[in-house]
C-alpha cells in the first residue's frame, strides 16, 4: 500500500524538504579577462596508494573490494521500467554506528557504469542526487541520470543507496495516519503532533538501532568507505542538493581523501529547521514568481500578468481546505497538497506547461494531474518492491536524516507561531511548508547534529553551481558556502531550476568537465546565460 498522499504531514514532509556563452566576474558582463584558472591534481595521479578509512574498523570492512555483477530488476527502482544493460551492481558493508564499528552491520547497494574510454579511465565519479531520500545506485543503475557524454567516457559512474534508502537496509516505518488539512489551529496542531509521535515511535520499535544513526555524518563516512572498497586514493564526487550537505560533511571529515568535488545546488549547512523553511518560503516564492512571468509571456490562461497568476492561484489553493477537491482514488486536493504539486515542476522550467495545464484543470473541478504532480516524489524516493514491506512508508528515511542533523520547533505553539510567519511571507506555500516541520517535532530521536557552518582546512578547491533562482537551495547558500569553503568557485547559471548541470546549458557542463576532466577550476564568479 503507498503512501495516503492526502496526509498533509507524511505527503509534505516527504517531498518538502545534477565554455562558450560564459559571463565571467560577478554578472557584470564586458568585463577584462579573469585571473587564470586553477588547477587540481589529476584522479589518476592520486590513486596510489589507496587511503584507508578511519582506524578501529574491522579489517573486513575496512579492505573489503566490491564483487560486481549484473543488477536485477529491483535496481532499476520504481520510477523505471528498465535496466541500463551496462551496468554493474554491488554490496557495500558498513558498521550501523560508527562510534562502536565492530558492531552491528549493515548493507548498502551501489551500481555502477563504467567509462566508455576504459584506455583513458580517470577513476570513479561517485554520485549522490540529493534527498535525503534519493536512491542513487537505481539512478545510475536504471540510466535515471546521466552525467555528460565526455565525463561518461573518461569516468566509471557510481552510485549508492544511502542507508536506509532504495535497496540498501531500509527502515521499517508503519505508514502515517494524520489528517489531510493544514493543522491551523491548536487542536489540530496537537492532533498532527500526536499521530506523527506515533509514526515515529513504532518506526523506531520496528528499525531498531539504524533509525538512530541515520544521520548524514553517518552517510559521509559510509561513502569513505566506498572510496576506499572502489580501490581510490581520492573521492572525485558530485553531490546534488542535499548531496552537497553530504561532500561538505566529507570534506570536513576527511579532507585529505577530497578529489575533484562538484556541489550543485548547495545546501547550507549553518540554518536550522526554521531558517532552513523560512529560506524555502522565499525560494518557492521567487520561483513561483518567475513561472507566473514566463506564463504571460507565452499568453497562457491562468491570468494577464504574473500578479494576476500568483494572486489567483494563491485564493484557489487556500480554498481547498474548506472545500476540497475529490480525486482519483479517492484522493481530495486539499491546500497542503495542491501546493506541493505546484511546488514540483517548479524544479525544472522545461515542465512549468505541465504545472500550468494541471492548474487549470484542478480550477476547473479535475485535480488528477495536480494530484499527480504532488505525490510522484513519493512514487519514485525509495519506494520498496519486497511485498513483505508493502505497508513500509517510502518516504521516512528523508525524515529520518533531517531530524537527526538539525534542530528544530518541538512544540505546537512554536510550530503554529512559524505558521503564521510563514504564512504571511508567503499565503501560496507558507503554511505548506511550515507543516512539514511537525515530524521533527515530534521525532522519537533527539537531533544529533548542529546547524553550523562547515569548513575543511587543507582540502582542495572545490567546484559550486547553482541557478540565479532555485525553489529548493537559493543562490544565497551557495554564496555562504564558498565563503565557508574559502578556495571554491561558483558558476552561477542564469534562470529558474534546481540542479544546473546535465540539463542542457552548454557553457554549465563544460565548466564542469574543465574540472573533472582537467582538473581546471573556471574563475571564482562565472555566470552562464539562461
Amino acid at each position: 500500500m503507498r503512501e495516503r498522499p492526502g496526509t498533509v504531514v507524511a505527503a509534505l514532509a516527504a517531498v518538502a524538504l545534477v565554455a562558450t556563452g560564459c559571463d565571467a566576474g560577478g554578472g557584470d558582463r564586458g568585463r577584462a579577462a579573469p585571473p587564470a584558472a586553477r588547477t587540481s591534481a589529476s584522479p589518476a595521479a592520486t590513486r596510489q596508494p589507496p587511503q584507508r578509512p578511519l582506524p578501529g574498523i574491522p579489517e573486513d570492512i575496512a579492505h573489503q573490494r566490491l564483487a560486481w555483477e549484473a543488477c536485477d530488476a529491483d535496481d532499476a527502482g520504481p520510477a523505471a521500467s528498465t535496466l541500463r544493460p551496462d551496468a554493474d551492481c554491488a554490496w557495500l558493508t558498513v558498521p550501523v554506528d560508527y562510534a562502536e564499528p565492530a558492531g552491528s552491520a549493515i548493507r548498502v547497494r551501489v551500481a555502477r557504469v563504467r567509462a566508455g574510454d576504459r584506455a583513458r579511465r580517470l577513476g570513479s565519479l561517485v554520485l549522490n542526487p540529493g534527498g535525503p531520500g534519493e536512491a542513487g545506485a537505481g539512478m545510475v543503475a536504471s540510466g535515471a541520470f546521466e552525467a555528460t557524454a565526455r565525463v561518461m567516457d573518461r569516468y566509471d559512474l557510481v552510485g549508492f543507496d544511502p542507508r536506509g534508502t532504495g535497496r540498501s537496509q531500509p527502515l521499517r516505518c508503519p505508514q502515517g495516519a494524520g489528517g489531510d488539512l493544514i493543522p491551523r489551529t491548536r487542536a489540530m496542531a496537537e492532533a498532527e503532533l500526536h499521530a506523527a509521535a506515533e509514526q515515529g515511535e513504532k518506526c523506531r520499535r520496528a528499525t531498531g538501532p539504524l533509525l538512530a544513526h541515520m544521520d548524514t555524518v553517518s552517510v559521509a563516512r559510509d561513502l569513505d568507505l566506498l572510496r576506499s572498497a572502489l580501490d581510490e586514493r581520492a573521492l572525485t564526487y558530485l553531490g546534488i542538493s542535499y548531496g552537497t550537505y553530504i561532500g561538505q560533511h566529507y570534506a570536513r571529515l576527511f579532507p585529505g581523501h577530497v578529489g575533484r568535488f562538484v556541489l550543485d545546488g548547495v545546501v547550507d549547512p549553518g540554518t536550522d529547521q526554521t531558517r532552513t523553511a523560512r529560506g524555502d518560503v522565499t525560494s518557492l516564492s521567487d520561483s513561483f514568481a518567475s513561472y507566473a512571468r514566463a506564463c504571460v509571456e507565452h499568453r497562457c490562461a491562468l491570468g494577464r500578468t504574473p500578479e494576476e497568476i500568483v494572486s489567483t492561484t494563491t485564493e484557489f489553493v487556500r480554498s481547498l481546505d474548506d472545500h476540497p477537491l475529490p480525486g482519483p482514488d479517492g484522493i481530495r486536493l486539499t491546500t497542503g497538497l495542491a501546493a506541493q504539486g505546484i511546488r514540483e515542476p517548479l524544479y525544472q522550467a522545461e515542465r512549468w506547461p505541465d504545472l500550468t495545464r494541471a492548474l487549470l484543470d484542478a480550477m476547473g473541478g479535475r485535480p488528477g494531474a495536480l494530484i499527480g504532480l504532488a505525490v510522484e516524489r513519493v512514487r519514485t524516493q525509495g519506494a520498496r518492491t519486497d511485498p513483505d514491506e508493502s505497508d513500509v512508508d517510502p518516504t521516512m528515511a528523508r525524515n529520518a536524516v533531517e531530524c537527526l542533523d538539525k534542530p528544530g520547533p518541538r512544540t505546537a505553539a512554536e510550530l503554529l507561531t512559524r505558521m503564521g510567519e510563514f504564512d504571511k511571507a508567503s499565503p501560496l506555500f507558507g503554511a505548506t511548508v511550515a507543516a512539514a516541520m511537525f515530524r521533527c517535532a515530534a521525532w522519537p530521536l533527539a537531533p544529533t547534529g548542529r546547524a553550523e557552518p562547515l569548513t575543511a582546512p587543507g582540502a582542495p578547491p572545490m567546484l559550486l553551481v547553482s541557478y540565479a533562482v532555485d525553489p529548493a537551495t537559493p543562490l544565497t547558500n551557495a554564496h555562504t558556502v564558498r565563503k565557508n569553503l574559502g578556495t571554491a568557485s561558483l558558476v552561477v547559471r542564469e534562470g529558474t531550476g534546481h540542479a544546473a548541470y546535465a540539463s542542457g546549458s552548454e557553457c554549465t557542463d563544460r565548466a564542469v568537465e574543465g574540472f573533472l576532466l582537467a582538473g581546471t577550476l573556471p574563475p571564482p564568479d562565472t555566470r552562464c546565460p539562461a
